[in-house]
């Protein structure tokens, strides 16, 4: 019996990658010998895995894809998928935090010639027991970024496609600073990252996070005082991939778990998708973790 793909695809992924579900075709299906069949968020929030062993969920896309797929996945079936990534987003920060291969046929074959020992086991992070996310949550000017580049900008450019925004949002750092309380520690910043992936997906130097804790959160802002040069100074510290977490408008720290306090419904990004949140936020691991094919 023929083992099955389930193919969860960007809308813009064919189109994007000339033919990307033919190329994929030609590798699972004629080289490979599988089954493959096409799905999107209505078929993952009814489909029933199988009992005896996983079914393969490959996910052709970015951040915000694999956002959707996990969120459609009920709760009862988390475990019953192994994801395999094909890496055809904008930034790829999953991807990249697990050093996957980039390139379309390369992450195909890798699927294609599994070796389960291989597999890791990723956390799955919840914000409020209800949306779940493997990459990282978003507040202020860095959500702004991400929000105001343009389709065809991220197609032509791929990642380097948010750096003239990031570079034209500076003065907006102020604009969005909020006093948000974490339990007992209240700070303003108008820039949050609480990541879930690996740092190396922010393009870090390897000596600012060798010490880096997996199964912690990444908590990081940037203090309100920071100067526009300060700013400016960090961008092109983290382009040239120079140590930034010790700088000292950051505040870095690794927690097991979050609570966030805040006035008023604000915006949020989590793996791509916008999101308003009231306070108070809880941010921690799912109980379960998800299998993905890894090198």
């Amino acid at each position: 019996m023929k083992k099955k793909i389930f193919l969860f695809p960007n809308p813009d992924f064919d189109k994007k990658y000339m033919g990307g579900i033919s190329r994929l075709y030609q590798i699972f299906c004629k080289e490979y010998n599988f089954n493959l069949e096409i799905i999107d968020e209505d078929f993952l929030r009814n489909h029933k895995p199988q009992e005896n062993q996983k079914d393969l969920l490959v996910i052709a896309g970015g951040d915000g894809t694999i956002h959707k797929a996990i969120n459609a996945i009920p709760e009862k079936f988390l475990e019953a998928y192994k994801l395999g990534i094909i890496p055809t987003g904008t930034a790829n920060e999953f991807a990249k935090s697990l050093n996957l291969p980039y390139f379309l046929e390369d992450a195909a074959y890798l699927i294609a010639n599994e070796k389960e020992e291989k597999n890791i086991f990723h956390k799955v992070a919840t914000v409020n027991d209800e949306y779940k996310f493997l990459t990282g949550l978003l507040y202020g000017v860095a959500c702004q970024v991400l929000q105001s580049t343009s389709q065809n900008a991220k197609v032509f450019w791929g990642s380097f496609a948010y750096n003239l925004p990031g570079f034209m949002s500076l003065a907006n750092f102020y604009d969005h600073i909020k006093e948000f309380k974490m339990d007992s520690m209240k700070f303003q910043t108008g820039y949050l990252i609480i990541n879930n992936a690996s740092l190396i997906s922010k393009d870090l130097a390897i000596e600012d996070i060798k010490d880096e804790n997996r199964d912690l959160f990444s908590f990081i802002y940037v203090y309100p005082h920071v100067t526009p040069s300060d700013m400016l100074w960090l961008l092109v510290k983290n382009q040239a991939r120079l140590n930034i977490l010790q700088d000292p408008s950051i505040f870095y720290a690794q927690i097991k778990e979050i609570n966030l306090e805040f006035d008023e419904k604000s915006l949020f990004m989590l793996d791509g998708e916008i999101y308003e949140f009231s306070s108070h936020v809880n941010i921690k691991h799912h109980e379960n973790c998800i299998e993905v094919i890894y090198v």
